[in-house]
């Protein structure tokens, strides 16, 4: 019997031109329904444009990214649909994490008692009543994610989520990430850091250069015996 595998993010001949600069070049891939998958390449390899044009905060000079066979601007109630955790703009530092969070679900629509819903699905609840501007870093990227999470989103893009944090932080998001494709949902997560990358994901997009790399399991992207790094070493021959 024939497996149909779902695949919510998709993009498709995906372009970006910004001038003459080719930051995506005809970029084709899936992201399988309920995986951890890495959009793993080097710094100015394109993914953080990729994720964007997922957004629709940048338009496509040509091709198609779609959430759930959509364009982000035809979804209806888009953050209930997907999350995203981007630019991560800065919290007021006098304002706490609970407050933080209040405002955005007002902004959205939801229940004040998803606060703290989502304040105990990322293990914040111990430091929601802090300002903001005494939150480590580590704290401050689960109150991104809670805020991203508001809306009970199956599809969550996160851009170097794992950058700044220390190894207690990365395990917890190791973790966490795990916990959320085994809920069914599905986390598209790039990186830059290949052999950390290579601990927090279960499937891979690797891109260089704005093209794709290699695509698939990470156990078939990457042979018995060998690592993330050095597949992509020799698949690119070398070139970061």
């Amino acid at each position: 019997m024939e497996v149909i595998v779902n695949h919510p993010i998709q993009a498709r001949s995906l372009t970006k031109r910004f001038g003459d600069v080719l930051a995506v070049d005809d970029l084709t891939f899936d992201v399988p329904e309920a995986t951890v998958t890495g959009f793993l390449g080097p710094n100015g390899a394109g993914k953080t444009t990729t994720m964007r044009m997922l957004l629709g905060l940048v338009t496509p000079t040509a091709g198609s990214a779609t959430i759930t066979g959509r364009r982000y601007a035809d979804l209806d109630r888009p953050a209930d649909v997907v999350g995203a955790v981007l630019d991560r703009a800065g919290f007021h530092p006098a304002r706490s994490a609970r407050d933080h969070l209040r405002v955005y679900a007002a902004m959205g629509g939801y229940p004040a008692s998803r606060v703290d819903e989502v304040l105990g699905l990322v293990a914040a609840t111990g430091f929601a009543d802090r300002p903001a501007g005494t939150l480590s870093t580590g704290m401050r990227q689960r109150l991104h994610l809670a805020t991203a999470l508001l809306g009970r989103p199956r599809i969550l893009l996160l851009d170097e989520p794992a950058n700044g944090l220390d190894p207690a932080g990365i395990a917890w998001l190791r973790g966490f990430l795990s916990d959320l494709a085994r809920d069914g949902r599905t986390v598209l997560v790039s990186s830059h850091a290949l052999a950390e990358a290579e601990r927090l994901v279960d499937h891979v997009v690797v891109v260089s250069a704005g093209r794709l790399v290699a695509a698939g399991p990470l156990a078939t992207v990457v042979p018995a015996g060998s690592s993330l790094e050095q597949t992509f070493l020799t698949l690119t021959g070398g070139v970061r």
